[in-house]
């Protein structure tokens, strides 16, 4: 019984491998991945991301205005991400007012930096 489960256990490993390799090259040749368990699409401000979840893999598909591109990546690996993806948008706020002299050496008094 130990053998046919260490027989198995190895079967599962290699079978597992055949498929990541099958997927890579699929992808890195331009293809969609044959063996998705999950598809999502991530809408942003300047373009998509579509993510394909597979049996411990990811692929995303980047189609953004500062990412363009295919990523195989790990379960665990993270989405990147932009660091204005982070920030929620705020309110424009009003200008401040600033006291610093002007190229030509004259200081103005209400001078606006924005």
């Amino acid at each position: 019984m130990k053998k046919f489960l260490s027989a198995l256990f190895w079967l599962l490993v290699i079978a597992l491998m055949c498929l990541w390799t099958y997927e890579f090259y699929r992808v890195r040749n331009g293809k969609e991945p044959q063996f998705c368990i999950k598809k999502d699409t991530h809408v942003y401000v300047d373009g998509t991301t579509d993510v394909c979840i597979g049996l411990g893999y990811k692929v995303y598909d980047y189609d953004r205005y500062n990412i363009v591109g295919t990523e195989f990546v790990s379960i665990f690996a993270k989405e990147r991400t932009l660091d204005t993806d982070k920030e929620k948008p705020t309110e424009p706020s009003e200008p401040e007012e600033t006291n610093e002299e002007v190229e030509d050496g004259e200081v103005t008094e209400w001078d606006y930096a924005y």
